[in-house]
């Protein structure tokens, strides 16, 4: 995605599109689609804090994940992450799996997120 989509606020991908969007008018609301990828970064946070890394925004582009001595990678899309995640915590990344987030999958089902 150029810059000046990132400053409009919508990425390519399916999974930058926020929950609710108006399909007519992609780019009306941006203030919902950076406090939606707010909230998906922080849900992130949660369980890749479990394996001592971090994800932070990328310009609104892409996803930088880093490990705690500081080394980071970047992942273009959601999906990416978890690779990420992978060459640098050296952790099998199946978000599918109970035992890949088993104490941010307990605090998720009491928040109802």
């Amino acid at each position: 995605m150029c810059e000046v989509c990132a400053i409009f606020g919508a990425g390519e991908h399916w999974s930058d599109f926020a929950r609710l969007r108006d399909e007519r008018f992609p780019f009306d609301d941006i203030m919902h689609y950076r406090k939606e990828r707010a909230r998906r970064l922080d849900l992130l946070n949660r369980i890749l804090g479990q394996f001592d890394l971090s994800c932070e925004d990328w310009d609104g582009e892409a996803f930088a994940v880093y490990d705690k001595s500081g080394r980071m990678e970047l992942a273009p899309v959601l999906n990416d992450v978890w690779e990420a995640a992978e060459r640098l915590g050296a952790v099998p990344a199946d978000p599918l799996s109970d035992r890949f987030f088993p104490q941010a999958a307990s605090r998720f089902v009491a928040e109802g997120v």
